[in-house]
């Protein structure tokens, strides 16, 4: 009888528990909108006929990297999961758009600037744990390019692209998914229990896209690359208005 009341006892605090992390738990929702800098990376593999010249190739391909601008605006969706008072976990889904910019000089001419410019649909999962008011997010998922394009100048002047960029996306990088993983740190500032607005910062890494032979100029034969790709290190500021409880 004891055991029983036990039991029971046990039984009814634990659903007061759950009944109370239920009501704090809940539906969010975030208009996120990030505003920051990119730092652009090139890579590329010579072939093996190519690779006897290679420090006359060097010569003329080689970029350094330079800084970029980017910006966006995602929805995060989900649910937050108060784990104690003060702490809980939220696991998001977002979606949105992206603009992105992967920024380089000539490593001959400082004065000659390349710059990559994409517009994306992005699509991630962002779980997030919140501590009070403050949140850090660790996620990733894809950028799927709808606009890509070229552009250079020389001593801050237009100039003719050396790229021959197409209009059409499959013609200038050869996967139309691009990848990307970021990490954010997020600030909420309450006007009721369930509305707040978010400032904060991220910093990311976008795994870029890889050109195609007809972009390199090399689709005829002669093939000089194996493959060159491009990718950026972004950091910047996020400014945010949330639906959802405290943690």
């Amino acid at each position: 009888m004891v055991n029983i009341k036990k039991i029971i006892l046990v039984f009814i605090i634990a659903s007061v528990s759950t009944l109370s992390l239920s009501a704090a738990s809940g539906f969010e929702a975030i208009i996120n909108v990030p505003i920051g800098l990119s730092v652009g990376f090139q890579n590329y593999k010579l072939t093996k006929e190519a690779e006897r010249y290679k420090d006359y190739i060097k010569n003329e391909v080689d970029l350094n990297s330079s800084i970029g601008f980017d910006i966006g605006v995602s929805a995060q969706l989900g649910y937050m999961i108060q784990v104690k008072e003060g702490f809980g976990i939220s696991v998001l889904a977002e979606i949105g758009y992206s603009h992105d910019s992967y920024s380089f000089t000539f490593v001959n001419n400082k004065k000659e600037n390349h710059s990559f410019t994409t517009e994306s649909l992005q699509v991630g999962l962002l779980p997030k744990f919140n501590i009070g008011a403050f949140s850090i997010g660790v996620g990733g998922g894809v950028k799927i390019p709808f606009v890509i394009k070229a552009s250079s100048k020389y001593d801050g002047k237009k100039m003719d692209s050396p790229i021959n960029f197409d209009k059409k996306i499959s013609n200038n990088i050869k996967s139309p998914v691009m990848g990307y993983v970021k990490l954010t740190f997020d600030y909420s500032i309450f006007f009721t229990d369930y509305t707040a607005f978010n400032i904060g910062l991220y910093a990311g890494y976008d795994f870029g896209f890889s050109m195609t032979d007809k972009v390199l100029r090399q689709d005829a034969g002669n093939k000089t690359f194996e493959y060159m790709n491009f990718s950026s290190f972004d950091i910047g500021l996020q400014l945010g208005f949330k639906f959802g409880p405290k943690a």
